[in-house]
């Protein structure tokens, strides 16, 4: 039977990922990245829900990211740079990694602060979560499901597809309604275990 624990920790060449937690993370300085004016507009521009208002709607953020912990829906982490990198130690991003056990499906997202986009970043924290879903969870598939206004986030989900062997399955149309009632078209895609296994072995 796989292992259905999350690891508090994701290291990676350049990157630690840590659980978003009381335990973990700093709220003060969670809530300076997050608040900051680039955070509220470019960053978010089209994941609006990673906004926050104050500190204490960033406080209820990480009691809500420890609920879906203990309930094995989600696991959420910080993510800062190792001593190899310039800024080590630095605060840039968050991740979330989405279980459906019943399913055998995982699916990630990602919200990077705006002087850390263009360096791979993303996409290395991508390698170390499908390895979580694939090695460690023995998950049948990952998907992920982009807005097609979000050029950025597709062109960087086309490069690891391709490169783990995955597909783009299509666009959905009217697929998810954002707050106003604009209904937005999403493109959807999928990497199969089979196709993970033949791109990495």
């Amino acid at each position: 039977m796989p292992d259905r624990s999350y690891p508090e920790r994701i290291e990676t060449d350049r990157l630690v990922l840590e659980r978003l937690s009381t335990e973990h993370t700093d709220l003060d300085e969670l809530a300076d990245r997050t608040l900051t004016d680039s955070w509220q507009t470019e960053v978010t521009e089209h994941m609006p829900w990673f906004r926050f208002e104050d500190e204490e709607h960033v406080s209820k953020y990480i009691d809500h990211c420890e609920q879906q912990w203990t309930d094995r829906e989600k696991a959420n982490y910080t993510i800062r740079l190792k001593a190899s990198e310039p800024e080590a130690g630095e605060l840039v991003g968050l991740t979330g990694y989405n279980t459906d056990w019943e399913a055998q499906v995982a699916s990630t997202g990602i919200v990077l602060a705006k002087p850390f986009w263009g360096r791979g970043y993303a996409g290395e924290r991508i390698a170390a979560l499908l390895e979580l879903a694939f090695e460690r969870h023995e998950f049948s598939a990952y998907e992920t499901e982009i807005a097609a206004v979000n050029e950025r986030s597709r062109r960087m989900a086309e490069k690891y597809v391709v490169r783990f062997g995955g597909k783009h399955e299509g666009l959905l149309r009217h697929y998810s309604q954002r707050q106003g009632g604009e209904a937005l078209d999403y493109h959807r895609y999928t990497i199969l275990r089979e196709e993970y296994e033949a791109a990495t072995q």
